[in-house]
């Protein structure tokens, strides 16, 4: 393998050869000088067909409106500097498989030859790693929230349906906090509160907030928090679970609970007296069995109004109440 760097030492082409990311030093006109052990193993394309000819990027980039792109970038690039950094591109392999680069060179001087090195990352299974990442948070159904230094990181789509905020006016700054509540007294109350949990737990669990959306609404949010990193690189996953209806629901059933206590108070109470008042009199013979019957029948009618209200309750339940399982809603229904 010819060195491209005017040395013949020995250590510093076992070492070009050796690294595991792609190694390419090409001549001004992008033909091939040196292709590594990497960029063989990731390309699929041998040194022996590689250098001395530029042909290798035609075949890296067979699609010819692709190609054109990413020399018309390169290009661009190159024109207000002499070197790129990070540039990321799919490059297709000798298999046909599709490899995600990342790029960066430097020019560098071979004698009195112009030449650059170029070395390229593979960064395919971090991207996947990163896409299915992505799409986990974006497509998940409760407020998901990155914040680093109390600046939002990621605001996934659940997070913009539920507070009326897009990622763009949020992602970067930490004005959203301030926007969600906008009430500073209880700002400073929700504040203090979850500074109080971090200190001790640096975390906080089922944190229950009211906050206000983009279009005035109030929401009730459960919060729930990890930390991730280190103590100098940390982040802050923030999860939010939309609780409002469930919370009104809860409300509504206790006030529907109290108004049915209070319904079959007085018939039960009805009922409990006149018998108690009939097995006294009977003990005493002062009713005959026709007085008895007349005082019974009243009961049974304070009975059915009982049971005509318990039966309304039990269908509240079932309906207000999703989770109930289907033969208990059928028995509360009555079916």
């Amino acid at each position: 393998m010819e060195n491209p760097i005017g040395n013949n030492s020995c250590i510093e082409a076992g070492i070009l050869d050796n690294a595991l990311v792609m190694i390419a030093v090409l001549e001004k006109n992008g033909s091939v000088v040196t292709w590594n052990h990497a960029a063989e193993m990731i390309t699929g394309y041998s040194r022996n067909e590689v250098v001395g000819s530029a042909t290798i990027w035609k075949q890296l980039y067979p699609d010819k409106d692709y190609r054109n792109d990413v020399t018309a970038k390169i290009g661009a690039i190159l024109s207000t500097k002499n070197f790129f950094e990070n540039l990321e591109t799919t490059i297709r392999t000798r298999s046909g498989e599709a490899r995600i680069i990342l790029w960066n060179t430097k020019k560098i001087t071979d004698g009195s030859l112009p030449r650059t090195i170029t070395i390229g990352l593979d960064v395919t299974e971090q991207r996947k790693a990163d896409l299915f990442r992505e799409s986990v948070i974006d497509n998940a159904n409760i407020l998901i929230a990155v914040l680093e230094k109390g600046n939002v990181r990621i605001w996934n789509h659940a997070a913009e349906s539920i507070t009326g905020y897009s990622p763009d006016e949020v992602i970067g700054k930490r004005d959203v906090w301030k926007w969600l509540y906008p009430d500073a007294g209880y700002r400073r109350t929700v504040t203090s509160r979850i500074t109080d949990i971090i200190t001790k737990n640096r975390y906080f669990e089922n944190l229950e907030t009211i906050i206000v959306t983009k279009s005035g609404a109030k929401k009730i949010i459960s919060w729930n928090t990890r930390r991730i990193g280190t103590d100098t690189t940390c982040q802050d996953i923030a999860i939010g679970l939309d609780i409002t209806e469930r919370k009104h629901a809860e409300e509504a059933l206790i006030s529907y609970m109290t108004e049915m206590a209070m319904r079959l108070k007085g018939p039960v109470e009805i009922i409990r007296d006149n018998l108690s008042d009939v097995a006294k009199l009977s003990r005493e013979g002062k009713l005959d069995p026709d007085e008895v019957a007349l005082v019974l029948d009243g009961q049974v009618r304070n009975a059915s109004q009982v049971a005509k209200n318990m039966k309304e309750f039990q269908q509240a339940i079932a309906k207000k109440n999703t989770e109930i399982p289907e033969s208990y809603r059928q028995f509360l229904e009555g079916e």
